[in-house]
């Protein structure tokens, strides 16, 4: 059924008039926003669903509608009459994110939507290091599963990801060993989003910086642009998992950070792609010009903002 689904895919290539409403999830997240505002820049009529549609950016030709994966009634009234969805991914933890993928997925369906653009992970597979890769490995299957024309853009692990890593020292561990990863710019990811929307292509692509980085490398770029030393060290997966349990009692939360150095060390990550030129006709942006055009992302970075543990979601 997957292959059939793939193949239908392929074959599907037309784009979408401005006067259809795109339904974006997730609308007060980073990526999703900044979507929608690029989007709403051309005039496309969109709809904004969020669990907190307070926080949902206020844009020209865009309403904004209360919907939860976890509750699939909000879904039928958000999917209304739609002609594409970007489906970004949902909360929780894993073995649960794939189950509410597929409420959006059915509901998409079940409304007609003519496209579905769905942001998964580079390296989605079912022996993924990482848990939630292999969360969204499963979501791609359901979105197959029915029958929709789709893209599933697989984006690799956000370059911002790791700015609160780094200890109050300036120290990044994990069981990242020598692995690389073509790390991406939120703002690649969206800008890419948006375009793919705008032509549905069809089809998977990753969704990658230009280069392939280790986080050895992305500490020492990090420190030129925040004058201070930054550095990685490298621990086991086994003392990760000590270490990050004494800060969270829930066990699946270590696993989940680990596993996001895991699968950097495995390699899942490691290949660059021509995704975003593809689509947006501009090269991705470096860690400098991103850093530097959003300097803002670095103040968790400064000595005088104090900083904490955090967990990666995707």
């Amino acid at each position: 059924m997957a292959v059939d689904a793939l193949r239908r895919m392929r074959r599907f290539s037309t784009k979408t008039p401005r006067s259809d409403v795109i339904l974006i999830t997730g609308g007060s997240g980073r990526v999703a926003r900044r979507t929608a505002e690029l989007l709403a820049g051309d005039g496309q009529r969109l709809r904004l669903m969020t669990r907190s549609p307070e926080r949902a950016p206020k844009l020209a030709e865009a309403e904004t509608v209360r919907g939860d994966f976890a509750e699939p009634a909000t879904l039928e009234a958000a999917f209304a009459g739609v002609s594409a969805a970007l489906v970004v991914s949902g909360s929780g933890k894993p073995g649960e994110r794939a189950r509410l993928h597929r409420n959006a997925f059915q509901a998409a369906a079940h409304a007609g939507a003519r496209h579905v653009v769905y942001l998964s992970l580079q390296g989605a597979a079912a022996d993924s290091k990482y848990p939630f890769s292999r969360d969204h490995h499963l979501s791609e299957q359901y979105l197959f599963a029915t029958g929709l024309p789709c893209t599933v853009l697989r984006n690799a692990f956000y370059i911002d990801m790791f700015l609160e890593k780094f200890d109050a020292g300036g120290v990044v561990r994990g069981p990242a060993r020598q692995g690389r990863g073509a790390f991406v710019s939120r703002e690649d990811a969206a800008r890419t989003a948006a375009a793919v929307l705008r032509k549905q292509p069809g089809g998977i692509y990753d969704v990658t910086g230009s280069e392939a980085l280790s986080v050895a490398d992305v500490a020492t770029r990090l420190s030129a642009l925040v004058h201070r030393r930054l550095r990685y060290e490298e621990e086991s997966a086994e003392a990760a998992r000590e270490r990050l349990s004494r800060l969270d009692r829930l066990e699946w939360r270590a696993d989940l950070s680990s596993g996001w150095f895991e699968a950097i060390a495995a390699g899942e990550l490691e290949r660059t792609s021509d995704t975003v030129l593809r689509f947006t006709g501009a090269a991705p942006l470096t860690l400098e010009d991103y850093f530097q055009a959003f300097p803002e992302l670095l103040r968790p970075l400064d000595l005088n903002s104090g900083l904490s543990a955090s967990f990666p979601f995707l």
